[in-house]
């Protein structure tokens, strides 16, 4: 006798499980023996077409196919065992990670949910009948995460964050916590039930466990031994433990489990198609209606046919003309395809040239800014234009280096750096120093291609200092500006103008400085003569302003001279100007 197994965790392990069964049932049914077939779902079909089959060990959902397809019927209905219980019903479980904030079924709506296959009946298709009772499909309003066996898989999806949520049969998540691979803190059930006697985690209703079931061809005298030998197996014996189970039951009801199926139009019972006999059956007035006007029909296409043959020349010339029309519209259309690329691309260009203008702008107005603040120093001043020039630029440096004697020295860089030269071309420094022109080139280094300008900064026809730039050739941000464009030249060029004012206005401080102190040492009396000699006033007329004599005039004149080390009153003019000595505030 030949049993069929429903092998979804594979041959081996249907083998390993049922065949106590099997050897359990010859040893009580004297002549006969058994044999553990395990089987696809479409194995079992054609097992059953050629009669190889004598009964059926298989889930409800698969059960129920085959007692409609095939007359199968069951016999007995499997006690499973969990821990000490022994249940004849099972349902589905649908939970997630406490973290995930999900805490409604109805919150699902748009998550992942892991699950075996869209055919699973505790796998899937009871938590999809618990969420459209909520209001919602899962097959169409949830994105869906396939596992297949074993169910613990869906389990360590969930808590990995592979899937928001996941549904598998009922028992699963205690074997996980008691072989210690999940805790209970781990997991939060959605739409959580209870049912009396029922002592598992539970979000679905209960449904009747695998049953045992005999075809049609199979005696019925054997199937009542197989019953009777099922039913009189002790729930705690060698063969209840190697399957799993608590032994054996009278078979239950199972129309529950068709109700589901016919819900979701699965096998069998998806919709089939009409046969004419039912269109005839159920819509016979409308078929006899459109027969009477297909004959109408048929006698009007006749005239038709006629009429054709007379329009059909005059169609060849229509269709003739509607393709030079066709020919005409497919040249215009190219031609405007062509016209609208080219005005798409001057946009894009003149958007591309604003947003540069706007950056230049932008850049202007910072260094602008900088320049007229009175809270920054000099070299605060410097350092922050060179670190905005490097985020305007996206430069990968900012290099700004006085000539001393005609070499170079770093006065300031972004990002900050400290003593040597830190030329980033050398050849073309002295080159652009050299002729008071901007150098610039692309170069090589080992960050990758870097594009180098140098920008002179000239003073009264000199150059005094040296502006360098280095911008990365490829990868640039579209907001940063072009160091190659003329807009960034000219940018440049501003920058280094301010530069120029900005250094003169170093050295006439710088002057100013050194004449105050020279200037230190003067009593108010030879301030006051200093003042009337730089005015260009003579010794009388200074005598005569100061009213003192002309002696003292010209003592006072002579220790100016001695105090200043100066030659002539040339130079006592020059350190009174540098002291602002004329400026009528002092």
């Amino acid at each position: 006798m030949r049993i069929g197994v429903l092998a979804f965790e594979g041959t081996e392990r249907a083998l390993s499980r049922w065949q106590p069964l099997a050897d359990y049932l010859a040893t009580g049914i004297p002549g006969r023996q058994f044999r553990i077939v395990p089987l696809t779902h479409e194995g079992f079909r054609n097992r059953i077409r050629k009669r190889q089959l004598d009964f059926v060990l298989t889930n409800p959902a698969h059960y129920v196919g085959l007692e409609v397809d095939f007359g199968a019927t069951r016999i007995a209905t499997l006690r499973n065992r969990h821990g000490s219980s022994a249940l004849t019903r099972f349902g589905a479980v649908i939970f997630t990670r406490p973290g995930s904030g999900i805490t409604t079924l109805k919150a699902l709506r748009g998550k992942r949910l892991a699950a075996v296959n869209s055919e699973a009946f505790g796998g899937f298709l009871l938590a999809r009948k618990r969420l459209r009772d909520a209001g919602f499909d899962p097959l169409d309003e949830m994105r869906t995460l396939w596992l297949g066996f074993p169910q613990r898989e869906i389990v360590l999806a969930v808590l990995a964050g592979r899937a928001e949520a996941g549904t598998v049969r009922t028992g699963v998540i205690e074997q996980m916590i008691a072989a210690g691979t999940l805790r209970a803190n781990q997991i939060r059930i959605l739409g959580a039930r209870q049912a009396p006697g029922f002592p598992l985690r539970l979000s679905t209703g209960l449904y009747p466990e695998w049953p045992i079931a005999r075809l049609p061809h199979t005696d019925q005298a054997l199937a009542q031994e197989v019953v009777l030998r099922l039913l009189q197996m002790p729930p705690d014996s060698p063969v209840a433990d190697a399957t799993r189970s608590a032994g054996w039951t009278i078979p239950l009801d199972y129309q529950k489990v068709h109700e589901v199926l016919r819900e979701f139009q699965l096998p069998p019972y998806q919709p089939r198609p009409q046969t004419l006999a039912d269109l005839w059956r159920d819509h016979g007035g409308l078929l006899a209606a459109f027969l009477g006007v297909l004959v109408l029909v048929l006698g009007a296409s006749a005239y038709v046919l006629r009429m054709h043959r007379a329009l059909r020349h005059s169609h060849r010339a229509l269709m003739e003309h509607r393709d030079q029309l066709e020919s005409i519209v497919e040249e215009r259309t190219q031609a405007l395809l062509a016209t609208n690329e080219e005005l798409r691309q001057d946009i894009q260009a003149r958007l591309r040239q604003e947003e540069a203008l706007q950056g230049g702008c932008e850049c202007l107005q910072g260094v602008h800014a900088l320049i007229v603040r009175d809270d920054l120093g000099c070299d605060q001043r410097l350092q922050s234009i060179l670190d905005l020039l490097a985020r305007s630029f996206g430069a990968r440096q900012v290099v700004l280096s006085r000539l001393d004697d005609g070499q170079p020295e770093v006065c300031a860089a972004s990002p900050p750096r400290h003593g040597g030269r830190s030329l980033m071309h050398s050849e073309l420094a002295q080159q652009a120093t050299a002729r008071g022109e901007t150098a610039s080139a692309t170069l090589t280094s080992d960050a990758g291609p870097l594009d180098y300008l140098a920008c002179p900064v000239i003073r009264q026809g000199q150059t005094v200092a040296l502006l360098e730039l280095g911008v990365d050739s490829t990868g640039g941000d579209p907001a940063h500006l072009e160091l190659k464009s003329e807009l960034g030249r000219r940018i440049l060029q501003l920058v280094a103008q301010w530069l120029a004012y900005e250094d003169e206005a170093r050295c006439r401080e710088a002057a100013r400085s050194a004449a105050e102190r020279r200037l230190a040492g003067l009593t108010p009396r030879e301030r006051q003569v200093l003042v009337q000699v730089a005015g260009g006033a003579p010794n009388k007329l200074i005598a005569r302003h100061l009213e003192i004599s002309i002696k003292t005039v010209e003592l006072h004149r002579s220790n100016l001279m001695r105090k200043l080390e100066a030659n002539n009153a040339a130079e006592l003019t020059r350190l009174a100007m540098q002291a602002c000595l004329l400026d009528g505030n002092n």
